[in-house]
């Protein structure tokens, strides 16, 4: 069911989900989303209670970290990393098998919320074959029945409720990743200690988060966003991204300072469309970053193109990566239910794969 623009449900309306035992806010938010964003601080310490029962350890001398990964799966690897969480390099792998010059210096996550994505159980297959250190993550399905019949070390996400959405459940992928990479000896020292702070950050921080993204998602109705950040935190802008395409189910894109001002830049002399930028600002980046930002912000304007910064907020990077995310995930939910969608089911994404198996 989709309402025209503008038209609104009683925002006081309860209705009842048999899927969840707690009474939903919006008749159009089916699976509760709204829950899932409020208790998604809780997602961090459950994965790192995840890592602590692992007992295995890499058999070579690990020097990077390669994680494959499609979709909502790929996000935990790339926030850790912008958050500086991680002492060894990682590179994320969005396709099948893996590079032919991986080295035995390098351990494989194999990473899929699902456990059936086929890019990632090829990957998965590939770097069996090739004799690498491999840990699996999963919630379950096809990868964590081969992990355990190939005797691969497995951790099983704790999805809870089980039907979430990969996306929305990147908390707990970041908590049993950091749990491993520090038991593994990979991992700035004290990063579990930074995720189980962080997990009450969040918490204190939602209402604020909630009030700048339900703020920002009603003048979005009728443009496309596009998302900017500093290049330090180019993978929050790109999944602010991705959760306005698939809870809001609307397109949209995202980029990051400086390149941006090389190139796409030109791209707002003659724009076709209505669009609107959103600049995710950390008033302690550097200088020149920020002089970028504001005449940017200056052009653009002058062009007719409204412009909205967020700042971000938090005593380190990783509370500034993890708030700034909150804050998109409520922008995306409310924009949602303004342009009348369910913001969960990806159908879509769903019918895609159903023609991919014929």
């Amino acid at each position: 069911m989709r309402l025209p623009i503008g038209e609104k449900f009683p925002p006081l309306a309860y209705h009842y989900s048999p899927r969840y035992p707690i009474l939903m806010t919006h008749p159009l938010d089916k699976e509760n989303m709204e829950q899932v964003i409020l208790n998604s601080p809780q997602q961090y310490l459950d994965g790192l209670l995840a890592a602590e029962k692992v007992e295995w350890k890499p058999q070579n001398k690990i020097e990077r970290v390669f994680l494959a990964g499609m979709g909502g799966s790929w996000m935990a690897a790339a926030l850790l990393r912008d958050a500086d969480l991680n002492a060894v390099p990682i590179n994320i792998h969005r396709s099948y098998d893996i590079p032919e010059n991986t080295t035995k210096n390098t351990l494989v996550i194999a990473s899929s919320f699902s456990g059936n994505t086929e890019e990632t159980i090829s990957a998965y297959e590939n770097a069996l074959e090739k004799g690498l250190d491999i840990v699996g993550i999963s919630a379950g399905g096809e990868l964590e029945k081969r992990c355990l019949t190939d005797g691969v070390t497995f951790v099983k996400i704790p999805a809870n409720p089980p039907t979430i959405q990969p996306r929305c459940a990147t908390g707990y992928s970041v908590g049993i990743i950091v749990g491993l990479l520090e038991k593994f000896g990979l991992a700035k020292e004290g990063a579990t200690e930074t995720i189980r702070q962080l997990s009450g950050h969040l918490t204190n921080f939602m209402t604020t988060a909630r009030e700048r993204g339900e703020k920002l998602s009603p003048e979005m109705t009728n443009v496309t966003p596009v998302i900017y950040s500093d290049n330090n935190y180019r993978s929050v802008a790109r999944i602010w991204k991705i959760k306005c395409n698939e809870n809001a189910k609307t397109p949209a894109f995202w980029n990051f300072f400086p390149e941006l001002n090389h190139n796409e830049m030109c791209g707002w002399t003659s724009p076709h469309g209505n669009f609107h930028v959103i600049i995710l600002r950390d008033e302690n980046a550097n200088p020149l970053i920020l002089k970028r930002m504001e005449i940017t912000e200056r052009l653009l304007t002058e062009k007719g193109i409204k412009v909205s910064v967020i700042p971000m907020e938090g005593s380190n990077k990783t509370e500034k990566v993890f708030s700034t995310l909150l804050v998109g995930d409520w922008f995306s939910y409310k924009l949602a239910l303004e342009l009348g969608i369910d913001p969960t089911p990806v159908d879509m994404v769903e019918d895609f794969k159903k023609l991919l198996k014929q």
